[in-house]
């Protein structure tokens, strides 16, 4: 036999105290025309340290608990509206003057022919705490990885004095360059870090040939150039969120396959390596070298322009250029080669 319908409809509303009493997150009834609080739960009174008597009664605005009265209101106007409203963080204060902040979601539904508001208020305090301590921990590993990449390249250019800065130099430039292209920032982040060790594979090259102040044969060629392997080889192993190590061992790859160490063709070759290849060459260019004098910032962009689409992408080419010439960029203080390289005073 069918239970009458009273009995289903106490039965229903029984389960549904039952849940609004113990649930563990802060509830809120609130009358749908006047926003008038019908009811609060144990837990919100607990949560908030009000009794259930001095909520129960006032508007939604009138509690001490809500400190932007304003925006309340505005929030009731569109839960008549609309009928649902979120906040994913909002601040509330206790009775005791404290601040906590709550996920706020609220929903309109008929109950027997009446329209009611129902808030679910849940506590994120301890949840914002552990995201900021988490924030603070990926601060520290990302300083300190950032950290260790300037050791690393320091430490190769104290092997090269004649290449002094020049890690730096192109990743300062590979980041305009990127920026200009305006790539997301973590991919700019990953293209500084590429550049900062590009080099890196220099450890394996003996410092004579490093420093050698006249043209190096051909069999010195092949030992230098062996320097991008090296490097990938090394950085392989480090678990980066990029790809550095693809980006240092591509950053001497061509479009039209006649870079080392693979003869890489068009799309073979990452975008961050084809910055960093532009860069690289600018700056390579601009410096002086025991065996020849630097160039001009416009001859080295002259030569950019000359590999377009053969050597070098259009795009990351042109986007140097502009910087240069349009935005004038400038490579930050170098240091003078009698600082840095023992032998100039005899050159």
């Amino acid at each position: 036999m069918t239970p009458p319908l009273t009995a289903l409809q106490t039965a229903s509303e029984l389960r549904y105290r039952r849940l609004f009493e113990t649930a563990q997150d802060g509830i809120l009834i609130l009358d749908f025309k006047t926003g008038q609080i019908e009811d609060a739960n144990p837990f919100l009174t607990h949560l908030l340290g009000y009794s259930r008597e001095e909520l129960v009664g006032k508007r939604l605005w009138e509690i001490g608990a809500i400190i932007d009265k304003k925006s309340s209101l505005e929030a009731f106007a569109v839960l008549q509206d609309k009928g649902y409203i979120r906040y994913e963080d909002l601040p509330l204060m206790t009775k005791d003057g404290f601040i906590i902040n709550v996920e706020f979601v609220s929903n309109a539904y008929g109950v027997n022919g009446d329209q009611v508001i129902q808030c679910n208020i849940r506590d994120i305090t301890e949840r914002k705490k552990i995201d900021k301590q988490l924030l603070e921990y990926q601060h520290l590993v990302s300083l300190g990885m950032s950290e260790i990449v300037d050791v690393l390249s320091a430490m190769i250019e104290e092997r090269d004095p004649y290449t002094a800065g020049h890690q730096a130099r192109v990743a300062n430039l590979s980041v305009a360059i990127a920026t200009e292209l305006r790539l997301p920032p973590h991919n700019i982040e990953g293209i500084r870090l590429s550049a900062l060790m590009h080099d890196i594979g220099k450890f394996s090259i003996p410092a004579q040939v490093l420093m050698k102040p006249t043209k190096l044969n051909t069999f010195e060629i092949a030992m230098l150039r062996n320097h991008v392997q090296a490097g990938y080889d090394v950085i392989k192993h480090i678990h980066f969120p990029w790809p550095v190590a693809q980006v240092v061992l591509q950053h001497h790859e061509r479009l039209d396959g006649s870079g080392y160490p693979n003869s890489l063709k068009g799309d073979s070759i990452s975008d961050d390596a084809r910055i960093l290849a532009v860069a690289d060459t600018v700056d390579a260019m601009v410096g002086m070298r025991p065996y020849r004098s630097a160039f001009s910032i416009d001859e080295a962009l002259s030569t950019l322009e000359e590999g377009i689409d053969t050597l070098y992408d259009a795009r990351m080419v042109k986007a140097c250029i502009k910087i240069f010439k349009e935005d004038q960029y400038t490579f930050p203080p170098m240091k003078h080669i009698e600082d840095v390289h023992p032998l100039n005073k005899h050159l």
